[in-house]
């Protein structure tokens, strides 16, 4: 039994480090929900679905990299969902004059990951070109939002 706690305890701690798998279709992990959940700011939510953003398509990289193309299209309409969430957030929630660092930040990582997703799309089977344009079309609507939220009189 005393042997058995050692491997139990090593075991928990490796599970915090990994972290559990996300599920297929949630748009944040549940450390990504809880930060939102607590971050009264905008600025700070802004943060955190940027983190998300990166997280995201660092897995479609990753399955474009592995030539895995079946679970590409999910990715990216989770991608989108997400940028279309925190656009939702940032309109009716940022309230400054000045120009939001957080929001400029994220705009410049919207801008190159879409950059990114155009040359993943290169490498992609003829069936999902239409899913992709349709969502770098989105993602690009976005970010054009976004600049008008930074450029505002």
């Amino acid at each position: 039994m005393s042997l058995s706690w050692p491997f139990i305890f090593i075991l928990a701690l490796f599970l915090q480090v990994v972290g559990a798998p996300q599920p297929a279709g949630e748009l944040l992990d549940p450390e990504e929900k809880a930060k939102i959940e607590k971050e009264k700011n905008v600025e700070g939510r802004i943060k955190v679905y940027e983190a998300a953003s990166k997280r995201m398509l660092k897995i479609l990289e990753t399955a474009v990299d592995q030539e895995d193309f079946q679970s590409v299209p999910e990715n990216l309409k989770l991608w989108t969902s997400l940028l279309l969430k925190s656009l939702e957030d940032i309109e009716s929630n940022l309230k400054t004059k000045k120009k939001s660092r957080a929001l400029i930040k994220y705009e410049i990582e919207v801008r190159k990951a879409i950059a990114n997703t155009e040359s993943y799309k290169i490498r992609a089977p003829v069936e999902q070109q239409e899913v992709f344009d349709s969502c770098l079309a989105q993602a690009e609507k976005v970010r054009k939002r976004l600049v008008e939220i930074l450029f505002q009189p």
